[in-house]
């Protein structure tokens, strides 16, 4: 009787995380629809995950529809902010690329090369910017941006493997058999490695916190 109790135990649970990844999955998606809600999206659902990861039962469509719309306004701020930032360091890295095709030369290799450390710098921000944002909302975005940037040197291998997480969406996609995952959880398990990966610097930084208070 103790086995089986422990056995159903352990199936709900795993029945109980599939429904999650499914679902925040498809809320994160819906909720994204407007483009400018995706960066308020991933915090949602990246905050859900952190909950549900530290025994938190948090409600649902309740819960994510509350994060969801905390300071909603400053997130889709910090979102557009990250977009161009990206978006301006890929044209400018294509642009140098298209350059030293046509002329080898040493300061277009320099050019090149700082504008691509831009870029990356500012992708491996945005994956740390979801756990800034979860413990630390009301910051200032400077601050924002350079607490993100000190984490990813601090914690050089964690931002290797939160590197590494968002490959995951792309290898989904090249078999058939992996994309039925990919569209049932293509967005949710990227959040919820990351949520696993950034444990520990969140819990670093309420560290910091509290030492401040």
């Amino acid at each position: 009787m103790v086995y089986e109790k422990t056995l159903y135990q352990k199936i709900n649970t795993v029945a109980d995380w599939i429904i999650r990844i499914i679902m925040l999955n498809v809320m994160m998606i819906v909720s994204s629809l407007a483009i400018i809600t995706i960066y308020p999206s991933l915090t949602a659902g990246y905050k859900m995950f952190y909950q549900y990861v530290h025994k938190d039962e948090e409600k649902l469509f309740k819960g994510y529809i509350q994060y969801f719309l905390e300071d909603i306004g400053k997130k889709i701020i910090v979102g557009l902010i990250i977009f161009v930032i990206i978006g301006l360091g890929y044209l400018n890295v294509t642009y140098y690329v298209d350059l030293l095709n046509a002329e080898s030369n040493f300061l277009f290799t320099i050019g090149y090369y700082l504008t691509l450390a831009v870029l990356v710098s500012s992708f491996i921000i945005t994956l740390y910017s979801l756990a800034v944002m979860h413990i630390l909302p009301k910051l200032k975005l400077t601050l924002m941006f350079k607490l993100g940037f000190y984490l990813s040197g601090k914690f050089f291998f964690r931002t290797i493997l939160l590197v590494l997480t968002v490959a995951v969406p792309f290898l989904m996609l090249m078999s058939t058999v992996t994309m039925v995952f990919f569209v049932f959880a293509g967005l949710s398990i990227p959040v919820l490695l990351n949520v696993l990966i950034t444990n520990k610097v969140v819990d670093y930084v309420e560290g910091l916190v509290k030492q401040d208070v």
